[in-house]
């Protein structure tokens, strides 16, 4: 499961994702829910997902990850992923994400393509 906590850097929402063995789902609901209103609400609508400390994604996750893309979308806002891991990134390649997915190197590279 994902735990994630937010922070903000020059109006892009950082969202830090980390690998948990817990399994409470309701929180799980209730937080993913929180982060989609959260993309639905916001004035500025770019968007950072922090994969740093991630580095697996269940098939479960992997469709967050993409649904939290269609939201950004839908909004039309813009969504980059930092700090994935080659592991994961050889996931994403394989279900043909990275055509969909914008991946940066890191943080700074990230900022950078959110730039207004």
């Amino acid at each position: 499961m994902l735990n994630f906590t937010t922070s903000e850097t020059a109006g892009v929402l950082i969202v830090s994702f980390e690998a948990v063995d817990e399994e409470n789902m309701d929180w799980q609901f209730s937080q993913r829910d929180w982060l989609y209103k959260t993309i639905e609400s916001r004035e500025d609508g770019r968007f950072a997902l922090d994969l740093t400390d991630v580095g697996y994604l269940a098939s479960s996750e992997i469709g967050f990850l993409v649904t939290v893309k269609r939201r950004v979308d839908r909004r039309q806002g813009r969504l980059v992923l930092f700090g994935v891991a080659p592991y994961v990134f050889d996931i994403f390649r394989t279900m043909n994400l990275q055509k969909i997915l914008d991946v940066a190197d890191n943080r700074t590279a990230a900022l950078a393509r959110l730039k207004p």
